[in-house]
């Protein structure tokens, strides 16, 4: 009986390792991303609910078990990654390599049974975080302009899963999530700016020498968020368009509130505010 209690807590651990390469919480967010594109686009049944989220998480969580295998000597260089899996020895390369590569192919066949479009853009998005945004995340800023197209794909993998059509609200969607991206990863090298320049990750635009041209940058491009929702006003139901505006504003006073002073509490409350600005735009246009 000690045996068998000895082996199950086993291997219970050793599958909460696994869950870990997955970034649940990161993994969580896009997978809410592509369930409310759907909801937008008119999702109506649970079986395509449930194809969704498990095609979608798994094809998410395999790109960020691939992503650690990738940056596994880098991660154990930084203070808050060093305790993952990988760095800290507790799983090898090849054993995280091999969970990525299954939960992709589970994730593009779960996907592939709602439409192969679907699988494709979910393919597509895989290849663009790994083995567009990842590498390049050490030779400049230009990573984040790539990474924030994968980012930006899940609202558009769930509405095309439910209404596979080109339509000015899914453009509207898919551009102002890309946009959203930019402050958004650079909140984040601003808070772990030295974690980053230990890994050799160069995520903000200037170095960090040059702190209050970071600053002027992340503000801006908060900004361009009202920006793009009147760009696509004419072209959405006109409450949308108001409620994309009144949010997008409303983060970007918000940011610009809380990016002047830069601490690391200011900077996690805007994170907060970003992250809140993509439930409050998804449930509004939802709703509406």
């Amino acid at each position: 009986m000690a045996v068998l209690i000895s082996l199950s807590l086993g291997f219970l651990h050793k599958l909460s390792l696994y869950f870990q390469l997955t970034k649940p919480r990161l993994s969580i967010v896009v997978v809410f991303s592509a369930v409310m594109g759907a909801l937008i686009g008119g999702l109506s049944d649970w079986t395509t609910f449930l194809w969704l989220v498990v095609g979608g998480y798994a094809i998410t969580g395999s790109a960020n078990a691939a992503n650690q295998v990738w940056e596994k000597d880098t991660d154990a260089l930084m203070e808050r990654t060093r305790t993952r899996p990988l760095p800290a020895g507790l799983l090898s390369s090849v054993e995280g390599g091999l969970f990525s590569l299954v939960l992709l192919v589970l994730g593009l066949w779960v996907l592939g049974t709602l439409h192969w479009q679907v699988a494709l853009l979910g393919g597509g998005a895989w290849a663009l975080y790994v083995l567009g945004y990842t590498p390049l995340k050490r030779k400049g800023a230009w990573a984040v302009a790539m990474g924030a197209i994968p980012g930006a794909l899940p609202p558009v993998i769930g509405y095309w899963a439910v209404h596979p059509e080109l339509t000015a609200l899914l453009i509207c969607l898919f551009s102002i999530q890309f946009i959203w991206q930019f402050p958004h990863f650079w909140v984040i090298a601003w808070i772990a700016q030295q974690d980053y320049a230990r890994a050799g990750f160069q995520l903000l635009p200037f170095p960090l020498t040059m702190p209050l041209a970071n600053k002027f940058v992340l503000i801006l491009s908060l900004f361009f968020l009202p920006i793009a929702a009147i760009f696509f006003w004419p072209w959405l139901p006109w409450e949308t368009g108001l409620w994309v505006f009144v949010v997008s504003m409303g983060v970007a006073t918000f940011g610009f509130l809380g990016a002047q002073k830069g601490d690391r509490f200011n900077m996690r409350l805007l994170l907060l505010g970003l992250t809140s600005y993509l439930t409050l735009l998804y449930l509004g246009i939802w709703l509406l």
